[in-house]
């Protein structure tokens, strides 16, 4: 009787892929997690003095986002963000920079999704995370400061807004605590985006 190795190792392939999921998430939905960022186009706005940029954050999978949320999982949406006058021969330098973290669990008891905004003081409570989301980060606004924070810089200079934005594990996930070495605190690819900026 002739085997094919080929088949063999494949199957092998598959029992261990499964063998893992199963150590490493008992009881943990099937929901595809999300993996990328959704970002509207951003939108620079300078008519009140302050320079503000506006965009919607989201990712490419809101159910697998909910299920890992139910699941026990608590994330924070982290935005480096910053200013650079632009330099053709030298590296960009940075005029303004801040960080944001924005927050979001799920309480099982309440059942309600907790979202907790840059500089706010209380979360925001909604059991629609769907709605929750289109209130918040669909609706990201980010504020530099008044336009006299370029006082000083060179006339005639470019500017550049850049966003570098990450979503992570606040904590280990329940269903990781004892696998540490398959953990990955990244819950979605990093992304950067980038505004020009001509005061």
């Amino acid at each position: 009787m002739s085997r094919n190795p080929g088949a063999i190792r494949g199957g092998n392939r598959h029992l261990l892929a499964a063998m893992l999921f199963a150590i490493l998430a008992p009881g943990l939905s099937l929901a595809v997690p999300p993996k990328y960022f959704a970002i509207t186009e951003p939108r620079l706005d300078t008519g009140s003095g302050s320079i503000i940029v506006k965009l919607g954050i989201g990712c490419d999978n809101v159910l697998g986002l909910f299920e890992m949320l139910k699941d026990g999982a608590s994330v924070e949406l982290i935005i480096d963000a910053r200013i650079e006058r632009l330099r053709s021969w030298w590296t960009n330098v940075t005029v303004v920079e801040q960080r944001l973290v924005s927050s979001l669990q799920h309480n099982p008891l309440t059942r309600e999704f907790a979202m907790l905004m840059p500089g706010g003081a209380q979360p925001l409570l909604d059991k629609n995370l769907d709605r929750l989301l289109d209130a918040t980060w669909s609706k990201f606004s980010i504020n530099f400061g008044p336009l006299s924070v370029l006082d000083g810089e060179d006339a005639g200079a470019q500017y550049q807004i850049v966003l570098a934005l990450r979503m992570e594990h606040a904590k280990v996930p329940p269903w990781l605590e004892k696998n540490f070495a398959f953990w990955s605190r990244n819950v979605l690819d990093p992304e950067v985006v980038t505004v020009p900026f001509a005061p």
